[in-house]
Order: structure tokens, then C-alpha cells, then sequence
């Protein structure tokens, strides 16, 4: 993000409060790099700028805790610097787009020149997802199990820790046995971070992967369709998922254009199931319809969520869970968003470093 070079007040903006889930009307004051000061009717600063958001949202930027953004590395893999500026999104995530073998490329080529912010989780397959994206010709990365290589990852997580936040498995339709989990977990342990895992419906069975999983770690496609899905055949919650809600497991969207049925997640969080954190799995083959964060918010919004809830689980969140602790501001047609350095307040606060970037689109009406 481009740093502000003069004090800017951003004055009558709705201002998010993720810890009570709620919005006051404020003022913020950006000088010299820092948030200033923030209250109401905040005096304009001497040879600076006002940016009157008129009721708009001012917010924790938005992160995107799984898409794939390995761009021209790897065929799924779009541009997070071409996507931020309209995203409102100061994070992303990839999740699993490189393995032991590919990432340095990967912090080579795209996050060391990045304008924004990439963290990503590593693959438990050396080759990460090198295999996969050619239509009606997909080899899974996981069907050699050769290519698991506990020791490979664990000194590539260990050298990389400014960047790798954990370690991804895809547990996809037609995997043969729980090698993958298996060693993903012996990766996690050994690394001290936590698993994210994809599941799909079919072999092998979500109730199989639970002993393997420990609080922190991540499920990713919660509301999938299919045989094993999150909703049984009477359109309740199966006792294996509450169990592993129970335990600490967390729960992600991953929305996608496949790994998402909308009623499925709309009848569980009537249930009381929504998800932990929000996300996109962006991909060039879902860019035309997943579109990005804001979108997603809107969808569950849609779906049953409370706008303040949707926006503390693309913000507060996967900013816990990840221990971020950088932050940006930024302003756009509708929204200025903060990501506050304190992550556990996750909230509008003075004395914190800032970037600042002038974005396009993002409407909401209250």
C-alpha cells in the first residue's frame, strides 16, 4: 500500500468495532504515518487533506484468509495487486498453491515485489498444486505419496516463518487413505502451526479425519455439497462436525463456485453453524462469479449473517488466528478500512503505523 504523505482527517465515517460487533459515528486522524487521533468532530489538520465518507463504513481492511494467488506460477494463481484496490482487502492468504519445491519461487517472483500484503499456507505435497487446473486432465498433487515430504516442508516452514502461517492439505474426492493428513499433521506438529484442510464429499470420510485434527487447526468448505456433507439427510448437523467445533477445530468458507451450496449454508447457520472466518478461494477459473471479499460478505450477509458479524469474520477473525500484526488504512467510495496492529482489540486505535491507498467500490446501504 502507498504510504500517506499528509495528515488526512477521515471525518463522519461509520466506525466498526469488531471485540462488541457494532459501528459509532467518528472521525479519524492519520499524521506523519500513524493513527492520530480518533473521536467526533475532530478538528481538520493544518496543510492537510479531509475526506468527508459521509456515513460510510471505516473498518478493519479485509482478509482474505484462503484464494490462490501464485500469479503466472501456477495456472489458478491470480494477481493480488490487481485485485486489492477494488477488494477493500489489505491480506490474502494463499492456501496450498506451493509446496517445498515451489515456494521460493512463489516469495521470490510475486510476494517480495507484491504491493499487498501475502502470507500463504504450504502445501503438504512438494509440488503444490503444480498438477492441478488442466481441464479433464487433473492429476491431484496428493495421489503420489511420495511427494509427502514431512522433512522437506518442515525446513522449508522453518526458514520461511515471516511468511508461511500453515500447512495445507486437500483431502479431495478419491484420495485412497489419510497419508496426506497424516503427514500434514506430523508437519503441523512439528512447526508449531495449524493445519488448513479441504474437504470434499465422498472417500475419505470427515468422521475418519477428526482424531487427526487439534484446536487452531482449519476445515475449509464447510457447507459442500454431496455425500458427507456438513447437514445430514434430515438437515441437521452431524455430530462429528459439532464435535470438532467443540474441540477448538475452525471453520472456513473457502466459497469457490463448486465448494459452496448456498441452502446448506443457509439452513446451518440457521442451526447456529456459520462459519468462523470468511473467504473467497479465488482462482482464475472462479474469478467472473466469486468475485471477491465484499461480494462474499454481501452473499452471507444474504445467507443470514449480521453485516457486523460478516465483516469481524473477514476481519477480527482470521487476524486472530493468524496473529497478524501489520495493518493498513484504506479508503474507499463506500468504506474506509483500518487493519488495527493490535489483534486482539482488531479496532480503530491511536499511535498505530498505517499505508493508504484511494479504492473504487464497495456500496452498502444502512
Amino acid at each position: 500500500m502507498a504510504s500517506q504523505p499528509v495528515p488526512l482527517l477521515v471525518k463522519n465515517g461509520l466506525l466498526f468495532d469488531g471485540e462488541r460487533r457494532r459501528f459509532r459515528k467518528g472521525d479519524v486522524l492519520l499524521a506523519e504515518g500513524r493513527i492520530a487521533r480518533i473521536g467526533e468532530a475532530l478538528e481538520p489538520p493544518a496543510a492537510g487533506q479531509v475526506l468527508d465518507v459521509a456515513d460510510r463504513l471505516v473498518c478493519p481492511g479485509l482478509v482474505d484468509l484462503h484464494l490462490h494467488c501464485y500469479f503466472r506460477g501456477q495456472v489458478l494463481g491470480i494477481d493480488a495487486d490487481a485485485l486489492a484496490p477494488a477488494a477493500g482487502t489489505t491480506t490474502f492468504v494463499d492456501a496450498g498453491s506451493c509446496g517445498a519445491l515451489t515456494f521460493l519461487g512463489f516469495r521470490e517472483y510475486v510476494i517480495r515485489p507484491a504491493v499487498a500484503r501475502i502470507l500463504a499456507f504450504l502445501n503438504i505435497s512438494a509440488i503444490g498444486l503444480q498438477s492441478v487446473g488442466i481441464d479433464r486432465n487433473e492429476v491431484g498433487e496428493n495421489d503420489d505419496e511420495r511427494l509427502l515430504h514431512v522433512a522437506a516442508a518442515a525446513e522449508m516452514i522453518d526458514k520461511n516463518r515471516d511468511l508461511l502461517v500453515g500447512v495445507k492439505v486437500r483431502m479431495y474426492t478419491g484420495l485412497r487413505s489419510l497419508a496426506p493428513l497424516i503427514r500434514a499433521r506430523e508437519v503441523a506438529d512439528l512447526t508449531r502451526l495449524p493445519l488448513m484442510v479441504h474437504i470434499a464429499s465422498g472417500m475419505p470420510p470427515f468422521r475418519e479425519m477428526l482424531p487427526l485434527l487439534r484446536p487452531g487447526d482449519i476445515i475449509t468448505h464447510i457447507y459442500h455439497g454431496g455425500s458427507d456433507a456438513l447437514l445430514d439427510e434430515r438437515g441437521r448437523v452431524r455430530e462429528e462436525f459439532a464435535e470438532a467445533r467443540a474441540r477448538g477445530v475452525l471453520f472456513d468458507v473457502g466459497l469457490d463456485r463448486v465448494h459452496t451450496d448456498f441452502e446448506m449454508a443457509r439452513r446451518a447457520i440457521a442451526q447456529g453453524f456459520d462459519p468462523h472466518f470468511l473467504s473467497t478461494d479465488l482462482t482464475t477459473s472462479n474469478r467472473h462469479v466469486t468475485a471477491d471479499m465484499p461480494t462474499t460478505i454481501s452473499k452471507f450477509v444474504g445467507l443470514g449473517l449480521t453485516l457486523e458479524d460478516a465483516l469481524a469474520k473477514s476481519t477480527l477473525a482470521p487476524a486472530a488466528a493468524l496473529l497478524l500484526l501489520a495493518h493498513e488504512v484504506i479508503v474507499v467510495d463506500e468504506l474506509v478500512a483500518v487493519r488495527n496492529q493490535q489483534v486482539r482489540r482488531r479496532a480503530l486505535h491511536t499511535d498505530a503505523d498505517h499505508d493508504l491507498v484511494v479504492l473504487a467500490q464497495l456500496a452498502h446501504e444502512r
